[in-house]
């Protein structure tokens, strides 16, 4: 997936990338009635072409790694959610509550919590490889 940014700092061998955020109907914004912003973001990205600030850059998104990141983010805390849900009324509907599932409920926003606390580790441990997501194509 490519865009389009505006380099607005070099540091060293990376410059930081104002890329404006896709919107999910399809940047038509002009027609679409929904009023939604798409906020820009800054991402880092090698600088293998030697751009300067003020230039404008296509940049490539790995979708693999991007993927890869969405799975870590989503789909773990929630498998992490409903497995305490699950494991609380398994071991509350032995004990004999007669409200279990509110207690497997929060259990499970234990679990939750306990996730968010694993997915922090997990992004610091890619962000400590200082491996890109992003590869600058071409400067326009």
């Amino acid at each position: 997936m490519n865009q389009i940014g505006l380099v607005l700092k070099t540091d060293g061998n990376n410059v930081e990338v104002e890329v404006k955020r896709s919107t999910a109907c399809g940047h038509s914004c002009e027609s679409c009635s929904a009023m939604c912003k798409a906020p820009s973001i800054i991402v880092n990205v090698p600088n293998s072409l030697g751009s300067k600030v003020g230039d404008y850059v296509e940049i490539d998104m790995k979708e693999n790694k991007i993927l890869k990141y969405a799975f870590i983010m989503y789909v773990i805390p929630f498998s992490i959610f409903l497995s305490g849900i699950f494991l609380g009324i398994k071991v509350f509907k032995k004990t004999g509550l007669a409200n279990y599932e509110i207690y497997s409920f929060a259990i499970g926003l234990i679990f939750l919590a306990a996730a968010f606390f694993i997915v922090k580790i997990i992004d610091k441990r890619i962000s400590n490889k200082k491996e890109s997501q992003f590869e600058m194509k071409r400067i326009i």
